[in-house]
């Protein structure tokens, strides 16, 4: 399995969390809400962030 953990930064308002790239739920924001994640059947989908890093 090729699942790791990633850093990532949210379009609206900049603050920065850590995701597993297989996320099996939708992900929100802790700070303003917007959706970062959404679940795929695989690898999350990646709506409302940008990838700053990739921690293994």
């Amino acid at each position: 399995m090729n699942a790791k953990f990633l850093k990532v930064s949210c379009r609206d308002c900049s603050n920065e969390s850590i995701i597993f790239s297989r996320a099996t739920t939708a992900i929100a924001c802790g700070v303003c809400g917007a959706t970062l994640t959404n679940p795929a059947g695989g690898k999350a989908q990646l709506v409302g962030c940008n990838v700053v890093e990739t921690l293994e």
